[in-house]
C-alpha cells in the first residue's frame, strides 16, 4: 500500500540537499474515505503509527530519488494522537543523512511523533 496515496495527501512540499543530507518538509491532508482510517477506529480514526513511518519512508524516497525501505526502527515517540483532522495542515519535516532518517510530524505547538529510522536501498524483501 502506497500511504501517501491512500492515507495521506502531500499538500505543499519543499526539500534541499545540503552536507547534512537531505532535509525535506511537508504538508499533509488526510484521505478520510481511506478504509483505514474507516477500520482505525471505527468512529474515532486516527492514523496508525506503521503508516506514519511509511509517509517518512516513501516521501524521503521521492525527495531523494531513490525507493529507500525501512531497515531498522532506532527510536520513535508518538506523543499525541493524530486524527484526520489533526493530519489536516499538519507539517511532516524529515531529514535524510547516510542511512539515518529522523522525521517530526508537528501542527502548530503540537508535536504527535518523533522517530529515528535506518533505512536501505529498497529489495523485493524488504517490508516497507
Amino acid at each position: 500500500m502506497k500511504v501517501l496515496e491512500e492515507i495521506i495527501n502531500i499538500q505543499r512540499c519543499a526539500w534541499e540537499t545540503s552536507d547534512d543530507g537531505l532535509r525535506v518538509a511537508a504538508t499533509l491532508a488526510a484521505r478520510r474515505d481511506s478504509a483505514v482510517y474507516k477500520g482505525h477506529f471505527p468512529g474515532k480514526p486516527i492514523t496508525p503509527g506503521v503508516c506514519m513511518i511509511g509517509a517518512v519512508i516513501e516521501l524521503l524516497s521521492q525527495a531523494s530519488g531513490s525507493n529507500l525501505s525501512l531497515a531498522k526502527v532506532n527510536n520513535i515517540k508518538y506523543l499525541s494522537m493524530m486524527s484526520p483532522d489533526d493530519v489536516d495542515g499538519a507539517t511532516l519535516a524529515a531529514t535524510l543523512n547516510g542511512n539515518t532518517a529522523t522525521a517530526t510530524y508537528t501542527k502548530g505547538d503540537i508535536i504527535y511523533a518523533k522517530m529515528k529510522l535506518t533505512v536501505q536501498p529498497y529489495h523485493e524483501t524488504a517490508l516497507l
